[in-house]
């Protein structure tokens, strides 16, 4: 190697580091790993079809990022928030959760906007996974008796938290969860 590619490289390298995430903040939203056998029976078979669902698709983003089950226990809640901050405290108020992006950007996706991006004849498929987001989006509206009981949050600007959830009445929140790469 030359020296003035290796110059290059080191400069190039000097100017994009401020940019990069440092590897500690690339930790997922949730550090606490719940106790799955604490979840009522309904919850862990909820748990069981949408992992199983969604065990071999990958979000796409600018990094490709698996799904992870969620529950945020709630048994008072009677709706689904219809705001990214208050979505945001019931996930600060589970002492099974953490939620380490807290930047202002947040909004909520229609259910069809969200899968169309996977499911559409015009979505790129470049892992061949539009089969299996067809099935699991089937399943995520079965699960909670139609799209419509169904809300996904994104919370963050370029680290994205992606909530897929439904609310279970008595018991809480369940759904899936992302991470979606946006610079």
């Amino acid at each position: 190697m030359n020296s003035e590619y290796q110059s290059f490289l080191e400069n190039y390298e000097n100017k994009t580091r401020p940019y990069v995430l440092p590897k500690e903040e690339e930790e997922p939203t949730m550090t606490v790993q719940q106790d799955v056998s604490t979840f009522p029976a309904e919850i862990q078979r909820i748990r069981e079809t949408l992992l199983e669902a969604s065990s071999h698709l990958l979000y796409i983003s600018e990094s490709e990022q698996k799904y992870d089950f969620v529950f945020i226990p709630n048994e008072d809640i009677t709706e689904l928030p219809n705001d990214c901050t208050q979505f945001k405290s019931l996930i600060k108020q589970s002492n099974d959760l953490t939620l380490k992006n807290d930047e202002d950007s947040n909004r909520i996706l229609e259910f069809q906007e969200f899968f169309d991006n996977f499911t559409a004849e015009y979505a790129e498929d470049p892992y061949g996974q539009k089969d299996g987001y067809k099935e699991l989006q089937k399943i995520v509206e079965a699960t909670f008796h139609g799209k419509e009981n169904v809300k996904i949050y994104k919370i963050g600007d370029r680290r994205v938290d992606v909530y897929i959830v439904g609310l279970i009445k008595g018991a809480g929140i369940v759904g899936l969860k992302t991470v979606s790469i946006e610079t």
